[in-house]
């Protein structure tokens, strides 16, 4: 019951929070200080940081859009009682290094993004990197320092 309450809680802060989610590049601010999106005021993108956007992009999403669900996937099929024990550890491995490779890939796109673009946190969408930066840390410590189960092989 508290699962479902805890999946409803968050389902309902996405949701909410969704519509604030923007590009950084969607409103571009003019001089005297109105937002404008016309066609001249929009900044140029030299190739250089084009390439370290889509990276940026492409990094993450191997993260959180294919490693995290893969290790998701692996750990929920491993909970099976009738699993045997070498693949009960296969998949429990394909779970740890599906996670850690997420964790290492997200704070390599975040050194990308810290080195590479502008850093004043003015947008949302920069907003929610940081947060999400600092919730991916607490659930890969929270695994790593957790206690062992009864059962469990880690």
């Amino acid at each position: 019951m508290q699962l479902v309450f805890l999946t409803m809680s968050i389902a309902l802060i996405v949701i909410l929070v969704l519509p604030f989610v923007s590009s950084s590049q969607q409103h571009v601010e003019s001089i005297n200080g109105s937002n404008t999106n016309d066609k001249d005021n929009i900044t140029k993108v030299s190739h250089k940081l084009m390439f370290e956007i889509i990276l940026h992009g492409i990094i993450l999403w191997a993260s959180m859009g294919f490693l995290v669900p893969v290790g998701i996937l692996a750990i929920r099929m491993s909970n099976k009682e009738e699993e045997c024990g070498t693949r009960h550890q296969v998949l429990f491995y394909v779970h740890a290094v599906s996670q850690i490779l997420s964790v290492l890939l997200v704070t390599v796109g975040a050194i990308m993004s810290i080195k590479n673009f502008n850093n004043s946190f003015n947008n949302h969408h920069q907003r929610l990197g940081v947060a999400l930066y600092g919730i991916i840390w607490l659930q890969a410590l929270t695994g790593a320092l957790r206690s062992c189960r009864i059962g469990s092989i880690a």
